[in-house]
């Protein structure tokens, strides 16, 4: 296809075919790019760009109005076909954000270092008290600074581990949306 011009960047394969489908059923013929390493290198998609929807150079206006048409009538034919269907506001789900985020700032992982911290604590303070009598004095000797430095250290190191992911996710959210609200202003 020559003088293909990209008229629109999907994060997904599924998307790009569907927006591809639409264009094709209105006789604006389309193709795209990088299907290829969408199919087989899905990982690598992203950094590419996404999927592009191609069209020919003389027809950009024409695909543009059908992809805004076919988006502004969804209401429409979402009511034809479902009209019992009722339009209201989704309350967000908070506690599947939040263990999200206790997952990626490494908050999950505390119990799992301070847990076993205190058990060992509490063990070494018991053999203490065997040999020595039982006192309370006992029990902050054997949580001194390096004990929670060390704890300190492991939790930093593995909210580190987890927020570098989070924030390419951050990222790339930002950039792809960026790039629709540059699409919508064009269009």
């Amino acid at each position: 296809m020559s003088g293909a011009v990209t008229i629109r960047r999907c994060a997904s394969a599924e998307e790009a075919a569907i927006v591809c489908a639409l264009l094709n059923d209105a006789g604006i013929p389309a193709s795209l790019e990088n299907w290829h390493h969408a199919m087989i290198d899905w990982g690598a998609l992203q950094a590419l760009g996404g999927v592009g929807v191609l069209v020919p150079s003389g027809q950009v206006d024409a695909a543009r109005r059908a992809i805004i048409e076919y988006a502004e009538s969804a209401d429409d034919r979402l009511s034809a076909k479902f009209p019992t269907l009722e339009d209201y506001p989704l309350k967000p789900k908070r506690l599947r954000y939040y263990i999200l985020l206790s997952y990626y700032t490494g908050l999950a992982a505390l119990p799992l270092i301070v847990i076993p911290a205190l058990i060992i604590g509490v063990l070494k303070a018991l053999a203490d008290a065997r040999i020595y009598g039982f006192d309370w004095s006992l029990i902050p000797l054997h949580f001194d600074w390096r004990n929670w430095l060390v704890l300190a250290l492991a939790q930093i190191a593995t909210a580190a581990y987890f927020l570098v992911p989070l924030s390419v996710f951050v990222f790339l959210a930002r950039r792809f949306l960026n790039q629709r609200a540059r699409q919508k202003q064009s269009a």
